[in-house]
């Protein structure tokens, strides 16, 4: 049993006479190990001819354990009988039998290969190295996701660009946003090394713009050698490899890209992992449009896409909250169609929605950029102005509006209305609620007069 054992081992078992040096035996392990083919060539050779002349230095501490204490063990070097190479080995030598002076007769010895121990221990760090690299990737991608479900763009973005540049390994990574089809790509969010870019050039002048272009994930291991697109801008940020992947499912809504300054290989696992951070930006980037999209609606006319009623609101509370202490006021415009539901059962819905959208238009079309016009009701429109300075800009605003005529409907028939408006600028012990009141009041005093438009006492 203890034979068969021996003869399966892994490691080099052998037995020698301790005097003459003579080999007695060699497991198959040994065997391979050595470059010995037969029984015949294994006793043909003689212990100290295992060794190197490095192995050799060890023979005295080797002989002198031996003798006192009966075994020694260590580090030390075979050759190889076929290549010559040396061989690294942990040994352990021992007394299996004496003589009748109690001299060493027969020793024995045990060798393991440290080159096979030592792709042991690699494999190993490579399998711990990978391991720990699932454990980030993993965490990286928890913490992204997390993101995703209830943080705003811009955070979820930069947690991309930083996942992107520390599990790949890169020197910089980025998320550029396509914002018109075949147009440049405006970089929202970037980790890494200066100078940061503000967009990346579209179709075949950039490594992102092709990406997007393509809608493929593009790998360059070197930019010396690469024709698919310019590599300038590489260039220019000191930047020799990359790999950019496209985000979005039915369309392309951007880039994340990831460069480093040297050449190199990006494995299917760091591609996979970019893949996966793309995944998510998706997911997150579909639900904030969404979010935006219901905010929208609920802030804004379904007919003429103005602001509506809640939203009017808001501005209000907001201009009144900057123009106090500023020596400026806000002014409010709240204007009523005369006779618009005559006009609207006369000539039907569909005639009077359409002069209300080109009403809304042409409203736009007289105010500041500062100024926000909302549709309030049925045929009310409401205008705020902050940051007026004089009684004289509110009246020529309203003036401009009693001004206004919708023109030709669809059909070329000539719509004509007037309209009432009514100002009231803000007084300092004014809310919200009473500003509108004022303006709600005048604009009926207009209306029951014919006056086109009243301010407000």
């Amino acid at each position: 049993m203890l034979l068969s054992v021996i003869e399966h081992a892994q490691n080099l078992v052998a037995i020698a006479d301790y005097d003459t040096g003579r080999l007695r035996y060699l497991n198959p392990a040994g065997m391979q190990l050595m470059g010995l083919t037969d029984e015949a060539a294994v006793a043909a050779r003689w212990a100290p001819e295992f060794f190197t002349d490095v192995g050799f230095v060890q023979a005295p501490d080797m002989e002198s354990a031996l003798l006192d204490q009966g075994r020694w063990e260590g580090r030390s070097e075979f050759r190889h009988f076929l290549t010559g190479e040396p061989i690294p080995v942990t040994l352990s030598t021992f007394v299996v039998e004496r003589s009748p002076e109690n001299r060493p007769a027969v020793i024995a010895c045990i060798a393991q290969d440290l080159r096979t121990a030592q792709e042991h221990e690699q494999r190993l760090h490579t399998a711990l190295e990978a391991a720990a690299y699932r454990v980030r990737e993993q965490r990286a991608l928890a913490d992204l996701s997390g993101l995703a479900v209830d943080g705003d763009l811009d955070h979820v973005l930069v947690a991309a660009a930083d996942a992107a540049a520390a599990l790949v390994g890169v020197n910089c990574a980025s998320v550029a946003r396509a914002e018109e089809p075949g147009g440049a790509l405006r970089v929202l969010a970037y980790r890494g090394q200066p100078p940061v870019p503000e967009t990346f050039a579209p179709g075949a002048d950039s490594q992102p713009g092709y990406a997007a272009a393509t809608d493929q994930i593009i790998i360059c291991p070197d930019r010396y050698g690469e024709h698919r697109f310019a590599t300038e801008a590489m260039n220019t940020r000191g930047l020799r490899s990359g790999v950019c992947v496209p985000i979005g499912a039915d369309t392309v809504w951007g880039v994340l890209t990831a460069h480093s300054a040297r050449p190199r290989e990006y494995s299917d696992r760091e591609v996979m992992f970019l893949r996966s951070v793309t995944a998510v930006l998706a997911a997150a980037i579909r639900r904030i449009e969404a979010e935006q999209a219901l905010r929208h609606l609920s802030l804004h006319d379904s007919l003429t896409g103005l602001p509506n009623r809640a939203l009017a609101h808001q501005q209000i509370d907001a201009a009144l909250d900057t123009a106090r202490g500023s020596g400026r006021t806000v002014a409010a415009l709240l204007i009523d169609l005369d006779e618009f539901k005559t006009l609207n059962d006369r000539l039907g819905h569909a005639v009077g929605d359409d002069a209300l959208i080109r009403l809304a238009e042409q409203l736009q079309s007289v105010i500041r950029p500062t100024d926000t016009v909302a549709r309030i009701g049925g045929d009310e429109f409401l205008i705020v102005c902050p940051d007026t300075t004089t009684v004289e800009e509110a009246i020529a605003l309203a003036t401009r509006i009693t001004e206004l005529h919708i023109g030709p409907d669809s059909t070329g028939r000539e719509l004509r209305y007037t309209a009432s408006v009514g100002i009231a600028l803000a007084r300092p012990e004014d809310t919200r609620v009473t500003l509108i009141r004022r303006a709600d009041a005048a604009m009926y005093e207009a209306k029951t007069t014919g006056s086109g438009y009243t301010l407000a006492p």
